[in-house]
């Protein structure tokens, strides 16, 4: 199978190198600017769009949201019969479908650590096609299936949940600063942490609260640790921060 990747920014590059690893499909990338790719033996790039549309099966837009009305208007004519998945943020699915009409169109949501092959992928498209993609997007890591305001009002949890997430291990690396251990190693410890628990969780089919519980004991560090993120509400301000920069999503 061709797959086309037009946008090799850090998303499109993230998706190369998840979607090359079966050896057996070609993947043929683009961009208008200067853009690296990753050494593998399966990826090439195409001399223009068209060329790219033309020779592939399957087609993955990672543009900018700036860039994208433009994009599709230029592709319309040409991907009659293709399948094209766009991860533009929060543009409708209904619009892509009205300047792609004779395409497939799938919506999903994720992000650069699709690179692992283990990153949530949320996905709005019909059924159909989403059943056909399935195996391509297990790649990525693994598929939803929801509905479109889902996946939008999900965008900073699936799509900027990996800056969120280092925002808030970088607070942990700096209290180790603050107690002596240099930068670099003090990053290393927390993310081996971070990576720690999240196995542990999912492996233990553990929710949050639960791991919670494990880990605290009556007046021990932890609980009193936890009781002053609490009297700072800091849980409460990190909801209020996201969903006041998503409230319009998330409106009916």
């Amino acid at each position: 199978m061709n797959i086309g990747i037009i946008g090799i920014g850090n998303m499109g590059y993230a998706l190369s190198v998840a979607l090359s690893k079966k050896a057996d499909d070609s993947i043929i990338v683009y961009d208008r600017g200067k853009y690296k790719i990753p050494r593998s033996k399966n990826i090439s790039r195409a001399n223009n769009i068209l060329d790219l549309i033309e020779s592939s099966d399957i087609i993955f837009i990672a543009v900018k949201p700036i860039d994208a009305e433009k994009l599709f208007d230029e592709i319309s004519l040409h991907a009659k019969g293709k399948t094209i998945v766009s991860l533009v943020a929060l543009y409708p699915y209904k619009m892509i479908s009205q300047k792609i009409p004779n395409a497939k169109i799938c919506k999903i949501m994720t992000s650069v650590a699709a690179e692992t092959g283990k990153a949530p992928v949320l996905t709005y498209c019909p059924k159909d096609v989403f059943e056909n993609l399935k195996d391509i997007l297990k790649r990525i890591g693994e598929p939803y299936l929801f509905d479109e305001r889902v996946v939008d009002a999900l965008v900073p949890i699936a799509g900027s949940g990996p800056a969120l997430f280092a925002y808030f291990l970088d607070s942990l690396s700096q209290y180790m600063v603050l107690a002596g251990i240099e930068k670099d190693f003090a990053d290393e410890i927390v993310s081996l942490v971070a990576y720690s628990t999240s196995d542990y969780i999912l492996k233990n089919d553990m929710n949050f609260h639960d791991l919670i519980k494990k880990v605290t004991t009556p007046s021990g560090i932890t609980i009193k640790i936890l009781q002053e993120f609490d009297r700072r509400t800091i849980k409460g301000n990190i909801v209020d921060s996201i969903y006041s920069k998503m409230e319009n999503h998330l409106k009916p």
